[in-house]
């Protein structure tokens, strides 16, 4: 059977994925108003077709975009359809239980990494025996070369799909680039195959990308554009479908309903942005420039040591092995490597001996109960004494002797009142210039290393300093951890929330494993002290 384009059909079509690319944010776990809501705004729209979602290896319940069958979806679509179809995607699983087209779903997407076309050519003969138009959508259409991607061309016209869609996974593409893949494809692939796009805004050009394929398509091709409702997918994102609608409008006396999308952005989108955003970030940009993995780039992006200049020094090294699939062991030995900056630091060592020994100390971290605690520990501070340092801040109510900064972002939040001849300094920040007149400088990674167990804390790292001087007994304040799920500090400017109950429970394991033989004194209340 040839799935080949109907001359009734428009030459350019519109496909949302909103449900289904989208779904990479939350799981697919919209809930069932807000999955019924956008796809009735879609059809009142106009939107050609639309993607409602994953096929499953087994059922995700009413509130999920992911369906184990055409049974599954039924209780969402609406009874008037009007223009609209639908669509379900499907990545590597089996479908032989799939029930025979029966007019609710007209096309199946398959999406695959280049190992499993197999997969897909058999797959795809599966399903169009069962009465489907299929999709073939290889990812990552750049980490072919023009041979193998002829290969699987011409591998798809023997099959005779729906439609082949030219895939930029990693949003590397850049105008020329999407010339020279089209012109591939075009001059290529059966003339009654459909061509389809699928974007990513890493380097911010899925529009103008999109006005360039329009522009560009052969008017006896019928082409295929995905988008999705405010960009919504997994950071950062894909075509605004409401700008190529917009555009198609204007330009190509289209006539979608944009007021019927913008109420499904406002309604239910935004929303979910707001809690957790997606759209262009430079990190993103970055993996994109060295065709990268995008998840590179989000990995570096939750380390909070590093600044977007540290993160394009650590992607510009990634092996061109390893650039396809992502490997955190890899990037995570890469971004070790990066902080520890050799240093010698065996006078420094002396020196803190000399100033610890046989004295008190006091650390001071920046956690939000020191704002209650200021009186207690000043009394502390006039009965015993101690060496007083802080860490990670500059304390606004008291002075203090020295200040431990393990993290260039904490120290740049403080650079302008910073005196550093009391700065204490882990090696990772003597890569900057700002930094190169610190004169006490530790080893990062040594501090880092708790007895074979890798923690980045600053508090446990200051610790692992001072035990290195023999030091037996420390009094903290500020070493919170999460109160009610939050962790909270002193200032504003200092909130993160790259932390979870799971990093906490290994501070407490390193703390009972590596520092029983400290005394620990907790001046304020600290999730830590049991």
């Amino acid at each position: 059977m040839n799935d080949s384009v109907t001359p009734k059909e428009k030459h350019i079509q519109l496909l949302d994925c909103t449900l289904r690319d989208g779904g990479h944010i939350n799981k697919g776990e919209f809930g069932r108003e807000v999955i019924k809501g956008v796809i009735d705004k879609l059809v009142d729209a106009k939107v050609d077709i639309i993607e409602a979602g994953f096929l499953w290896e087994s059922a995700c319940g009413d509130d999920t975009a992911r369906f184990h069958s055409i049974a599954d979806i039924k209780k969402f679509l609406p009874n008037k359809k009007h223009s609209s179809k639908f669509a379900l995607m499907a990545d590597f699983i089996d479908l032989q239980h799939l029930e025979p087209y029966d007019g609710t779903i007209e096309y199946i997407r398959l999406s695959f990494k280049r190992q499993r076309l197999p997969w897909a050519l058999k797959t795809g003969r599966i399903l169009k025996d069962k009465g489907y138009k299929i999709f073939i959508n290889p990812v990552n259409c750049n980490v072919y070369s023009d041979e193998q991607y002829l290969e699987v061309i011409k591998q798809v016209n023997e099959l005779k799909p729906y439609a082949f869609s030219i895939v930029d996974t990693f949003g590397v593409m850049r105008l020329r680039d999407l010339t020279y893949r089209y012109s591939i494809v075009e001059n290529n692939l059966d003339k009654d195959i459909s061509i389809g796009l699928h974007l990513h805004e890493n380097l911010g050009l899925a529009y103008s990308l999109a006005q360039e394929f329009i522009r560009l398509a052969h008017p006896k091709r019928h082409v295929i554009i995905d988008g999705s409702l405010l960009g919504m997918g997994r950071a950062p994102g894909n075509l605004c479908i409401e700008q190529i609608m917009d555009h198609l409008n204007n330009e190509y006396d289209a006539n979608y309903d944009l007021e019927s999308v913008f109420d499904a952005i406002d309604d239910y989108i935004a929303p979910i942005k707001k809690v957790s955003p997606w759209g262009y970030t430079i990190s993103f940009a970055l993996s994109a420039k060295h065709n990268l993995h995008r998840t590179y780039a989000e990995f570096l992006m939750h380390k909070w040591k590093l600044r977007t200049s540290d993160i394009e020094r650590i992607l510009s090294g990634v092996s061109k092995t390893e650039a396809e699939y992502f490997n955190e062991n890899y990037i995570e030995k890469m971004y070790r490597a990066y902080l520890s900056i050799p240093y010698d630091d065996e006078v420094n060592t002396e020196w803190l001996k000399n100033l610890v020994g046989g004295r008190d100390v006091l650390l001071i971290a920046p956690g939000a109960s020191i704002n209650h605690a200021q009186v207690e520990i000043k009394n502390y501070i006039d009965a015993r004494n101690p060496v007083v340092i802080s860490i990670h801040c500059v304390l606004e109510f008291l002075p203090v002797d020295y200040m431990f900064f393990s993290n260039i972002k904490r120290y740049d939040a403080f650079k302008s009142s910073l005196d550093n001849a009391k700065v204490i300094a882990t090696s990772n920040l003597t890569r900057y210039q700002e930094c190169k007149d610190i004169r006490y400088v530790f080893q990062y990674s040594d501090l880092a290393n708790h007895g074979g167990l890798y923690c980045e804390d600053s508090t446990l790292m200051a610790l692992n300093l001072l035990r290195r001087m023999s030091v037996k007994k420390i009094a903290v304040a500020g070493f919170d951890g999460p109160s009610a799920g939050e962790y909270g500090f002193y200032i504003e400017k200092l909130s993160r929330h790259d932390r979870d109950q799971t990093y906490s429970e290994f501070i407490k394991q390193i703390l009972t494993e590596q520092y029983g033989d400290i005394n620990l004194e907790f001046l304020t209340e600290s999730y830590y002290e049991q």
